[in-house]
């Protein structure tokens, strides 16, 4: 299994760019250079831009200051193009918050023959760091699958179908700390918890308040992601940027992998976080999932296997794209069935991909398909950031940044915020 995680390590590692000098430098003209454009080439965090790669064994494509040699790793760096939101945050961790001022993207392309790097950079100007406190962050669906809620960047929640409206934070004259990134459901539907960046949970309905970080006083390493609700109810995960995890309540935690040494890099490369985007509960409900933009994540602990905490490296799951498919736009999204034994992704583009679970007693199969919006031609009038998937596992729903719901395989839509 070394060569699995080696690889998840590989995914996380920031492709950062600057010329080797030395012997290595003199072969630089044999190299063709890399070129990259965006459009548009300025815009707000949380925007959707098109970043185009014209280059060969490229690394992954950065979001950075203008000056630093570390950012955000936001693309996979294959040749083609991107689609991709501006960042909130970028560097190592603690992340630093994008401010309005001058960005660039940046990736550095090498040959197998050669120990040269060669930079391609593009500008781009974040005009502002606020984003729109109405804009639509997450979903959940109520247990028979007859309804589902939408959660808002300030804590506004809309119900449709069967759910149950509880209460939201604008409702309670509440203003978060941190914008809101995730909504989980209580067992019964009864009720719902809100998780804010800085990973303040929020109870409403018979959903129960077992605690969150900043009444911990724990400043997160990176901005909080996303949260999950055990089976019972009576606890919850929440996931940082970083893949760091925090068990509340009955919630068990896997000890994560810890890696003690990197693998020789070549000079030009620096490490940064690869985001994670999400977090669901894994098969019997004793784990959970955890994936980031590439499309790469963990199965904690492996499927059918309990967690145990005094274990560091026991045989985790890798999740992984089936085939080693190259998502077309970063992904945004993660959900289980009711389960946990489905388990799907989705990009912003609503592309929807059923990832593999490897361990060493053997791969669990992908998950069914049931659609997707690039499949049906459709281009969504805002990101999609989120996906739900129905009780049984047999459809899902996808949710983007206006409210706007679409529904496959068995999901009934039930209604959407867009305008």
């Amino acid at each position: 299994m070394a060569s699995r995680f080696g690889y998840l390590l590989s995914a996380a590692i920031v492709g950062s760019v600057v010329l080797v000098a030395g012997e290595g430098a003199s072969q630089a003209a044999v190299i063709a250079s890399p070129v990259l454009t965006v459009q548009p080439s300025s815009g707000t965090v949380g925007s959707e831009i098109t970043v185009r790669l014209t280059g060969s064994d490229c690394g992954a494509i950065v979001f950075r200051p203008v000056g630093a040699m570390t950012g955000l790793a936001v693309g996979t760096g294959s040749t083609g193009s991107e689609q991709l939101l501006v960042p909130s945050f970028v560097g190592n961790a603690p992340a630093t918050p994008v401010e309005p001022g001058r960005y660039q993207f940046a990736v550095s392309c090498f040959t197998s023959t050669t120990s040269v790097f060669n930079t391609a950079t593009v500008p781009f100007l974040v005009t502002s760091a606020r984003r729109s406190p109405g804009r639509f962050v997450a979903m959940a669906t109520t247990p028979d699958g007859g309804g589902y809620w939408l959660a808002q960047a300030n804590g506004g929640v809309y119900s449709f179908g069967d759910a149950a409206f509880r209460g939201s934070l604008p409702g309670l004259g509440v203003v978060p700390a941190a914008p809101i990134v995730g909504i989980a459901p209580t067992p019964d539907g009864d009720g719902y918890w809100l998780v804010a960046e800085d990973g303040g949970v929020f109870a409403f309905g018979d959903a129960a308040f077992e605690g969150s970080l900043p009444g911990l006083g724990i400043i997160s390493a990176a901005p909080v992601a996303g949260i999950a609700a055990t089976h019972y109810g009576n606890g919850y995960w929440l996931v940082g940027g970083d893949g760091g995890v925090f068990a509340f309540g009955d919630a068990p935690f896997c000890t994560p992998i810890l890696v003690a040494s990197v693998p020789p890099m070549p000079l030009g490369f620096a490490y940064g976080p690869t985001p994670e985007v999400g977090i669901a509960p894994g098969m019997g409900s004793v784990g959970y999932d955890v994936v980031n933009s590439f499309g790469f994540g963990l199965a904690l602990p492996p499927p059918n296997e309990p967690c145990n905490p005094t274990v560091v490296n026991q045989d985790y799951g890798g999740i992984t794209l089936a085939g080693n498919v190259t998502p077309s736009a970063q992904i945004s999204g993660i959900a289980t069935s009711v389960s946990g034994e489905r388990l799907w992704l989705v990009g912003i583009d609503g592309g929807v991909f059923a990832p593999e679970i490897e361990t060493d007693q053997g791969l669990v199969s992908p998950s069914p398909f049931f659609g997707s919006l690039p499949g049906l031609g459709v281009i969504p009038a805002a990101p999609i950031v989120g996906i739900a998937s129905s009780p049984a596992g047999d459809g899902y729903w996808l949710v983007g940044a206006d409210g706007g719901v679409f529904a496959f395989g068995d999901a009934h839509f039930f209604g959407s915020a867009a305008g």
